[in-house]
């Protein structure tokens, strides 16, 4: 059950990259539709194995409320779907040093990818948790391509405009990006990754 759940969270978001506006923006066009096609080629349809290995983060208290309130937006339907497996996310930091405030308020979680519970070298998919009134320190990701879709909450990114749940942000490779999270509540993004393949594998995420 907790399996298939993850599978259908990545069916979900990959619909949702599939059928949902760009804005307008050529850039973000091409992304979502690069992603789709990946997805498409990565996912089973039906069963899917699984690399079970739990733990998690302080921060992972707030995962509830974060998915409670993500069922109020248009995306109620991928929190949904990851409801059904959070018991077996492994949550991590992904940086060799953490700034000390971020330690309690800030934890993420593979999904689809290198390090995942569903494995692949072509694309990574996770989830990003935020404390209220957290903030993510400028960090950059060297060769990967980086897309928010916002689940949950109101952040802004190096303080530019206030994204609202259901907004998809673009970051190129090696665009330096800080996230401020609203204090009223915990901030939950899914976040993609595109890239060649030994850039997936490393997946290298570098504070500034």
């Amino acid at each position: 059950m907790q399996a298939q759940g993850a599978l259908l969270f990545l069916h979900a978001l990959k619909r949702w990259y599939k059928i949902k506006s760009s804005g307008g923006s050529e850039e973000i066009r091409r992304h979502m539709s690069q992603v789709d096609n990946l997805l498409k080629k990565e996912l089973p349809m039906d069963t899917v194995n699984v690399d079970i290995n739990p733990s998690d983060k302080p921060a992972c208290k707030y995962l509830q409320s974060a998915a409670d309130n993500g069922l109020k937006h248009e995306t109620r339907y991928i929190v949904t779907h990851l409801q059904k497996f959070t018991s077996i996310l492994h949550w991590q930091y992904g940086y060799g040093k953490l700034p000390e405030d971020m330690k309690e308020n800030y934890a993420y979680s593979e999904i689809l990818g290198p390090r995942g519970l569903i494995k692949s070298s072509d694309i990574a998919v996770g989830i990003v948790l935020l404390a209220p009134a957290a903030f993510y320190h400028y960090h950059e990701h060297p060769d990967l391509t980086e897309s928010y879709l916002n689940l949950s909450g109101y952040f802004s990114q190096n303080d530019q405009a206030v994204y609202p749940p259901e907004s998809i942000v673009l970051n190129k490779p090696g665009k330096s990006h800080k996230i401020t999270n609203d204090s009223s509540q915990p901030l939950l993004l899914a976040y993609i990754w595109t890239g060649s393949k030994e850039a997936i594998s490393e997946s290298r995420m570098v504070f500034d």
